[in-house]
């Protein structure tokens, strides 16, 4: 194989590396039955994490559900940092989820507290 098809694959397998890791993210109406701050719907809607906002406008996640595995308790993960949380409760407010910062700050977070969430569901859902 010649050095250019090597680059040249490369690149591409990088491009599709990229692709399967990005997060999308939306806002999602609070449901009366799961009480938080407020809600996204991931992948499509095949996660919902829900997050809490507190006093010093730092977000902790409550839970997170995956389709296939059900719904996690997250009160035990910790916050989001408060510059990650900044972030993320400006893009809520500006209703700029879909962007690759708001999706990096969400990956960093996941992994993170792979160890608290569900690092298999997690992964499947590539959020990781």
């Amino acid at each position: 194989m010649s050095t250019s098809s090597l680059a040249l694959l490369t690149k591409y397998r990088v491009a599709l590396w990229t692709i399967a890791m990005s997060i999308h993210a939306a806002a999602f109406p609070v449901m009366p039955t799961r009480p938080c701050s407020f809600c996204l719907s991931l992948q499509g809607g095949s996660v919902f994490a829900d997050f809490d906002t507190d006093s010093g406008g730092t977000v902790p996640l409550r839970r997170i559900s995956f389709d296939g595995y059900g719904c996690c308790d997250a009160t035990a993960a910790a916050k989001m940092s408060p510059a990650d949380s900044r972030v993320l409760l400006d893009a809520l407010a500006r209703g700029a989820l879909a962007s690759e910062v708001v999706g990096d700050v969400l990956t960093r977070f996941f992994r993170q507290r792979q160890d608290i969430i569900w690092s298999d569901a997690l992964k499947q859902h590539g959020l990781l």
